[in-house]
């Protein structure tokens, strides 16, 4: 979350910290997941379907690529962004507050 992102980043640079943090919630999370919980908390008439990587491929230009950013620098500084599912719950959350 942009508060999170925002405390940490103040954090480091009181602590006059240089070189690369992966400013990133722990975790992965699916496309298709993001899909379940925006259903269930913001537009449970929202219809989407799974499709395999195979089906994926075979309709888009570029191949999907699954990546992970280690968070474990910025853990090592005492800090930490809440877990991925956690924080789309809680954007989701807000989200639907906002357009009812």
């Amino acid at each position: 979350t942009i508060p999170s992102f925002l405390d940490s980043t103040r954090q480091l640079i009181k602590r006059r910290k240089t070189g690369i943090y992966n400013m990133v919630n722990p975790g992965t999370i699916s496309p298709y997941e993001i899909m379940e919980m925006y259903k269930k908390i913001v537009d449970s008439s929202h219809v989407f379907e799974k499709i395999s990587r195979e089906e994926l491929d075979s309709i888009t230009i570029g191949k999907r690529s699954n990546c992970y950013l280690s968070t474990e620098k910025l853990k090592s500084e005492g800090l930490q962004f809440p877990e991925i599912h956690s924080a789309v719950e809680e954007c989701l959350i807000k989200y639907a507050e906002k357009i009812r």
